[in-house]
């Protein structure tokens, strides 16, 4: 026993510069993957959802098309027709072409890799004004002054917050009396066993690290729960369509929740 022991290290001896590599690889994640890892791979990767949202555009264009009848609570852009809106996680921003021309656009995105392409998104939708992009968490838009926006938008972003319910009370302080929050997320499964199994399994798995985002999450009960204390909430649950060329992940990701908060 004594010999084995004293063998070991001559053993590892020719390991050591592999397990030495291993050390500093895990350290670096550890230190940076949340904070410039993971969001450089999610806004690589961010593009390829294109299919996405192009399978979904006419579901948006009507869950949207209130917004153009409702009146800023600044008298300024009340003349113009136009709106301040609040964008969460716009990510590349394919929600700009449904909003009221001449209206101002913040976003508020933790992901400071989104800065870039907001700008140059100007070019692309003229009609509104990129006005600010904020790098900040929903739970505490702290550079969003209170009363200030008639219009809050957020698509796909409730899954990965740390808090939905810090979320839902940052973007009731941060609307006009009267403004809305425009709302629309994926949710977990509430029919299939199935689809709800594999939620579960991406969720605790791959799917967080990789994305930041629990598809898990009963984001859409919680807006109903209405703990941050909304005057009316309009919620439904629906299943967007499948997208072609991605039917099976369509199958785990379809189960969807979308509504108007009012303050």
């Amino acid at each position: 026993m004594s010999s084995l022991l004293l063998d070991i290290p001559s053993v590892l001896w020719p390991s050591i510069p592999q397990l030495m590599v291993g050390c500093v690889i895990l350290i670096v994640l550890k230190k940076y993957y949340n904070s410039h890892i993971q969001p450089w791979v999610f806004a690589k990767f961010y593009p390829s959802l294109a299919n996405y949202h192009v399978t979904c555009r006419e579901i948006k264009r009507q869950h949207f098309a209130s917004m153009k009848s409702h009146k800023s609570a600044d008298p300024q852009l009340r003349k113009k027709g136009a709106l301040r809106i609040l964008e969460i996680g716009p990510g590349p921003g394919y929600n700009f072409e449904f909003y009221p021309p001449n209206s101002e656009l913040t976003a508020v995105e933790v992901n400071r890799f989104f800065e870039e392409q907001f700008f140059e998104k100007q070019a692309d939708h003229p009609h509104i004004k990129m006005d600010r992009f904020v790098v900040g968490f929903a739970e505490d838009m702290k550079d969003v002054p209170d009363n200030s926006v008639d219009i809050v938008v957020s698509t796909m972003v409730l899954c990965s917050v740390r808090s939905v319910e810090g979320a839902l009370k940052e973007v009731h302080r941060v609307l006009a009396p009267g403004g809305k929050y425009y709302y629309w997320e994926h949710v977990l499964d509430p029919e299939n066993i199935w689809a709800r199994l594999g939620q579960h399994l991406a969720s605790y798995t791959y799917y967080d690290l990789l994305f930041g985002c629990q598809l898990n999450r009963k984001s859409g009960e919680i807006v109903k729960a209405n703990k941050a204390g909304y005057s009316h909430i309009e919620h439904q649950r629906f299943r967007t369509p499948p997208e072609k060329g991605f039917e099976f992940l369509s199958f785990f990701h379809s189960a969807h929740a979308k509504g108007i908060a009012t303050k």
